[in-house]
């Protein structure tokens, strides 16, 4: 898996911050979609800095999702789109 480049978990109601740490060892990961996912706070969120390869990121309808993260993100992704 550390070659995948695209991953998308939208409407998943079973992932939680813990499961989002798997992730962040994907160097290769270049689209991530979290849309709706329900379970994910702000600081599971976060976290998703360490994927600096990052250039989409789906984040709609995501209650973790804050407009404190999404500035969050403008200083550590800049080179990532994020979808709100």
């Amino acid at each position: 898996m550390s070659s995948l480049r695209s991953l998308y978990l939208r409407w998943c109601c079973q992932v939680q911050d813990f499961g989002l740490q798997h992730l962040f060892g994907m160097r290769s990961l270049r689209l991530l979609s979290l849309a709706g996912c329900p379970l994910l706070t702000t600081t599971g969120l976060s976290g998703l800095i360490q994927l600096h390869e990052l250039e989409e990121l789906e984040l709609t309808n995501c209650p973790g999702a804050t407009a404190e993260l999404f500035k969050y993100y403008s200083q550590h992704l800049p080179h990532c789109m994020v979808i709100e």
